[in-house]
């Protein structure tokens, strides 16, 4: 330690057992608490033991550092050089260790971890000198031409008062705050440790460096930005950063198995990349049995706040047995401009080009993103713009197919309005093009404009929010199958879509989604059936065309047209190979080709063929040979609550089948009949055959007769009967009171494993079509039962998982009867988990007021148990879930929940509580039916005690969609942010309190409140430091509808709770999610579906959220009390149940203008201070609380 300044001559060495140190700083402090001072006396040396946590910076110009040497320690260990400003020109090595480079303002004191990483940096420090400085620093001009002259430093003062390497004689800045990096930085070994080189400053410059983090595994390197920031602290980030052409920058993983590094090159206001980075995965993958572990490719991020340069070399993240290895940029806003990135290219020779002082200095730096850099790059491209991408004019992007295969592709990705917060586009010259050859495409904005794509089997992704416009789209290969083509959009119009494959591969599938309209305006021709034919859209493959789906926006009123792109419509036929829509044709409502590979489909209800229990035969084709269709994948079959009164004669119709297709023999033709006000509840059949009878009728009037459709799924196994009594009537029928509609089902089942299956699926699907997700791999039985068992050996809990559900009651086991063991579902045989079949498997769990309530439940180990409650029909049950609801939200009620909180447990507990007993469970995890998702279920009552009394609980969307794996959340650090008062809502007077508690008093941590509880400063803290656990302490609210209607309210916008995977929590994922204030439609399906679906569209691991608002008193008392558990028992299903039943006891209450917790007490805030004493016994106050996704 010198605060005048250090300099390394290039013969220094080290010869240290250990790590080692340098710095200018003025005082150094141990974690005992004790201080070495620079100046004046110090306390008794044989006390300064330890690792140093701090140093000091009292100078307002610290001394500076120069390194010319070659400084080496043993294995793992540390080198930290930290001054005013610190220049390396010589070599350090640490090998398997880390190295730390940091120029720091005067006047501060700097933090360190155990790691030996920077941690953070305070300005004003709590500690002074007496008096003034009895020194003052040397700046490097004068250690040059002072004390360091004759030394070799690697340096030369020039007479104006530069300084510049003398290798090279590029000058560089000496301000303080500025790190030079002109050597080598090499933590390398062959040991699998943690390694990392971090470089620090407010101006940083690597030139001609080399640093190197390579091992067995990748190591890190953090350039311009600490990896364990504090975001109050950000001076320890650099301003600007600069990287030049002759530097490189090495993370490789080499030992097989091992993956590529880390490494991060940012700023907040310019960063300029110009050199090479390589962060491959390693170069061979063994074969130990059970593993399936890949060496992947590393992660690279070069992004800054204001200015973003990127002019490199070359970038190298391949994996030759693995996944290559991703480069992200992150921009506010991004240009893709001309420039050279060849290898020895000159600074100032293209329009990037800027040198070390333009940039460090401020004076330089237009942004942009070389063309030729981008295409050079070996791994993954994604680049975010919180506000637009724009590929500047005449330039296009030609990627070439290096690193690219079948088994490893690349891709390529640009996100505009990143945030989600001001919009974004994503715009390019429509003349120019993107050519990717193998790689896959994804663009996302508001509005997207692009030209031709050209992937040569890439799958290409357009989403756009508003207007989405692209000339030709061409997926198609030769050799391969067909990229796969998804547009999704406002209005959508493109030239063409070509995603052919091909001779013995499929072609690829082709979606269009759309609320507007959508138009192909342009042909290309192709070859279908051997005869050329002008396409605006094919699929063809020698194994297969893809299937191609168009949704759009016409509702009926505005048709699709093949032959006719003006309005809506496409230029050309429209071909999968097997299926071609030759022009002219148009189709007003949705349309189905009869293979099932072409779909057109439209807002308008589409008209299936039903039967329905009290039937009426509507939309009949009298007198016609031609085949009764459907417009869908399924037949349904609907059942009335009431029927109508007819007269009929008897009128037969074929079993329906695909093939062949059902045909309706000649029938006389009825009169239309008007139903009075019945109520349809759908249940679609799988698996099965309908017949139904109707009695030969006579009448004056014919039936319109409509256009044939195909029904394209076959129904076999099941049969289906309907009877309608004859009458002799021409005119509206009367009512009558609801008969029962005979059902007839063969004796065929499932297996457990496919019982468990068809739930997750049925379920999963729901909440996919809901939130915008999909392909979500369904869970297994056996899967389900290994994450129990794993949760069980880890926790020391014995969980369960029980769905709750309804179906028809006629072919389970009853409560009166032996649990289910093996078989129970009328089906055949789980088919293949894709999306449509999910969708088919959700049809046999399609609502319907009769159906009868199920419980199934699985276990780490033994036999699943399922039940049917007799009795229990969906009506009845929803209709307590209702009143249940109601009453407990009102408080002032006393018990008058309390009766129908014990008739919900008789139906949804008791009938398998002495298996649960048996099996010693004391973890539920409650995987439910619509109309269920909403219910408190901690509120239940066995008439002696609540449910909580005796089991942890929580609530999943389904096990498909929870992340299991179980992590000690201690080690986390929260993210606390909330409003205490806003605009056009009621004031939440505790928050201010609640913030302060959870990240001061009860857990560690950051608050952010009022007007700093924002999205981009959500974003900017979890950038800086990885919160395990993110509060909010606000309004929000689940509604009725699609998820943009709910939101959680910050303070200056409603964040909608389909922007909510925007904040990235998900990056790294957010253990929990705490929402301190919500609110839930209760009983309403689209509302349940978004409170229960909340950690899966924020990206979250667990959420805790409520489903009323319970008053701030309540409010303040469970989360207070909810903090202090988890930090006795780090499993969140028991830190709530703890919490709520220390309410329930009375332990936590309002008491004399303070909190009271078996903890402690603490101060209310002037708003609740002034309430009597309250005790928050009654459930309103601690039952809405409800853990979501993984309660573990």
């Amino acid at each position: 330690m010198n605060p005048a300044g250090i300099i390394f001559g290039a013969d220094a060495r080290l010869n240290v057992p250990a790590s080692f140190t340098a710095t200018t700083a003025t005082g150094i402090g141990f974690e005992d608490g004790n201080w070495f001072d620079a100046f004046g006396d110090n306390k008794r040396y044989q006390d300064l033991i330890g690792e140093p946590t701090s140093f000091a910076f009292d100078l307002a110009q610290p001394g500076s550092i120069i390194n010319a040497g070659n400084l080496e320690l043993l294995d793992n260990q540390r080198i930290a050089l930290i001054g005013g400003s610190v220049i390396n020109t010589g070599q350090l090595n640490a090998p398997g260790g880390n190295i730390t480079i940091a120029a720091v303002p005067g006047q501060s004191l700097v933090k360190i971890s155990q790691s030996g990483n920077l941690l953070n940096l305070e300005i004003d420090p709590p500690r002074t000198l007496d008096g003034q400085p009895l020194i003052t620093a040397l700046d490097i001009p004068e250690l040059l031409t002072g004390p360091a002259q004759g030394v070799e430093t690697g340096l030369s003062a020039n007479s104006n008062g530069t300084v510049q390497l003398t290798d090279s004689g590029t000058i560089v800045p000496t301000e303080t705050g500025t790190t030079i990096v002109s050597g080598t930085l090499d933590v390398s070994n062959q040991e699998l440790r943690r390694r990392s080189v971090t470089v620090l400053g407010d101006r940083i410059a690597l030139i001609d460096a080399t640093i190197n983090s390579s091992g067995s595994n990748g190591g890190q390197v953090w350039i311009g930005k600490n990896p364990q920031d504090n975001p109050d602290n950000v001076k320890l980030n650099a301003n600007r950063t600069f990287v030049s052409r002759d530097s490189v920058i090495k993370a490789d993983g080499q030992a097989a198995d091992r993956d590529g590094g880390r490494v991060t090159v940012w700023s907040e206001e310019t960063t300029a990349f110009y050199g090479d980075i390589t962060a491959r995965g390693a170069q061979e993958q063994t074969s130990q049995a059970g593993s399936d572990k890949t060496p992947d490719g590393g992660t690279v991020e070069i992004s800054s706040q204001q200015t973003l340069i990127f002019d490199g070399k070359k970038v190298d993240l391949t994996a030759p047995v693995g996944q290559n290895g991703t480069i992200t940029f992150d921009h506010n806003n991004i240009t893709i401009v001309p420039g050279t990135g060849i290898a020895g290219q000159q600074l100032g020779d293209n329009p990037l080009g800027f040198d070390v002082m333009e940039i460090l200095s401020g004076d330089g730096g237009t942004p942009g993103l070389s063309a030729n850099a981008l295409e050079q790059v070996l791994g993954n491209i994604v680049l975010n713009a919180s506000n637009d991408i724009t590929i500047a004019p005449n330039v296009s992007l030609n990627f070439s197919d290096q690193g690219v295969s079948g088994a490893n592709p690349l891709s390529l990705k640009f996100t505009a309005n990143a945030d989600g917060i001001d919009g974004g586009d994503f715009s390019m010259d429509p003349t120019q093009s993107i050519t990717t050859l193998g790689r896959e495409i994804t663009i996302d904005g508001v509005n997207v404009t692009v030209g031709d794509i050209n992937t040569d089997g890439g799958a290409i992704t357009i989403t756009a929010s508003e207007t989405l416009s692209t000339e030709e789209l061409n997926s198609s290969t030769t050799v391969g199958k067909g990229g796969d083509v998804t547009l999704d959009g406002g209005n959508i119009q493109v030239s063409w879509i070509n995603a052919q494959g091909g001779s013995d591969r499929k072609g690829g599938n082709v979606e269009i989604t759309t609320e507007d309209m959508f138009t192909a305006t342009d042909t290309f021709n192709t070859l279908i059936e051997g005869k050329e034919t002008a396409v605006s859209i094919a699929t063809v493959g020698g194994d297969g065309g893809g299937k191609i789906t168009i949704g759009h926006g016409g509702n009926g009123q505005t048709p699709f047209e093949v032959g006719n792109s003006s309005t809506n419509g496409t230029e050309g036929a429209i071909s999968t190979g097997d299926s071609t829509i030759l022009p002219p044709g148009s189709f007003l409502t949705s349309t189905i080709s009869d293979s099932g590979d072409i779909e057109i489909k439209t807002g308008e209800p589409s008209s299936n063929l039903t039967s329905q229990g009290q039937a009426m035969a509507t939309n009949l084709i009298p007198n016609s040979n031609r085949p009764t269709q459907t417009d869908s994948n399924e037949i349904e079959e609907q059942s009335t609550k009431r029927e109508a009164d007819l007269n009929l004669n008897k009128m037969n119709f074929n079993p329906i089948e695909t093939n062949p297709i059902a045909e309706i023999p000649n029938t006389n033709s009825i009169q239309s009949l008007e139903q009075s006000d019945p109520q349809l509840v759908t249940r679609k059949l799988s698996n099965s055959n309908l017949e139904v009878e109707i009695p030969n009728t006579n009448s004056s009037q014919s039936l319109a007769q409509s256009e044939p459709r195909l029904v394209t799924r076959k129904l076999s196994n099941s049969t289906l009967e309907a009877e309608i009594p004859n009458t002799n009537s021409s005119q509206s029928p009367a009512q009558s009171e609801p008969r029962l509609v005979t059902r007839k089902l063969s004796n065929s089942t499932l297996e457990a494993e496919a019982d468990v299956k068809q739930l997750e699926g049925g379920f999963t699907y729901a909440f996919e079509k809901h939130l915008g997700i999909s392909k979500t791999p369904i869970v297994t039985l056996e899967e389900a039962q290994a994450h129990l068992g794993k949760i069980e050996t880890i926790t020391g809990l014995k969980p369960a998982l029980i769905y709750l559900f309804f179906k028809p009651g006629f072919k389970a086991e009853t409560t009166k009867g032996k649990p289910f063991n093996s078989k129970g579902l009328t089906s055949t045989k789980p088919e293949r988990e894709t999306t449509e079949n999910r969708q088919k498997t959700r049809s046999h769990w399609e609502e319907n007021l009769d159906t009868q309530l199920e419980l199934l439940v699985v276990t780490a180990s033994g036999t699943v148990i399922r039940k049917q409650v007799q009795g229990a029909t969906r009506s009845q049950v929803l209709s307590v879930a209702r009143e249940f609801q109601k009453s407990i939200t009102n408080f002032e009620s006393a018990n008058v929940y309390l009766p129908l909180a014990q008739q919900l447990y008789r139906w949804l507990i008791s009938p398998v509580e002495q298996e649960l007993k048996a099996q010693k469970i004391n973890n539920l995890a409650f995987i439910m039916d619509v109309g269920l998702r909403s219910l408190p279920m901690a509120a239940l009552h066995d008439g002696t005690g609540f449910i909580v009394e005796r089991y942890s609980l929580g609530l999943m969307p389904t096990l498909s969609l929870t992340n299991m794996n179980y992590v000690d959340i201690r080690k986390f650090q929260v993210l606390a942010m909330g409003a205490s008062y806003f605009k056009n809502k009621n004031p939440l007077p505790a928050v201010p309190v609640e913030l302060s508690m959870v990240t001061e008093k009860l857990w560690s941590g950051k608050a952010l409140l009022n007007e700093a509880f924002t999205v981009a400063n959500l974003r900017k803290a979890r950038a800086s430091q990885p919160f395990g656990i993110v509060h909010l302490a606000t309004h929000s609210e689940f509604l009725a509808g699609k998820p943009s209607n709910s939101y959680i309210q910050l303070w200056d916008t409603k964040l909608q709770l389909n922007q909510l995977h925007k904040l990235g929590l998900s990056k790294p994922k957010v253990e929990l999610l705490v929402l301190s204030a919500c609110r839930t439609a209760l009983g309403d399906e689209q509302a349940e579906l978004g409170f229960a679906g909340l950690a899966v569209l924020a990206g979250v691991k667990s959420a805790l959220g409520s489903l009323w608002y319970v008053s701030d008193e309540g409010t303040l008392g469970l989360m207070t009390t909810f903090y202090e558990k988890l930090q006795e028992v780090p499993v969140k299903a028991e830190a709530i149940r703890k919490a709520q039943l220390n309410l329930l006891r009375g332990t936590v209450r309002l008491e004399r203008g303070q909190l009271v917790t078996d903890q402690g007490s603490f101060p209310l805030p002037p708003a609740l201070a002034k309430l009597p004493d309250v005790e928050l016994r009654h459930p309103y106050y601690w039952s809405a609380f409800t853990l979501i996704g993984n309660p573990w």
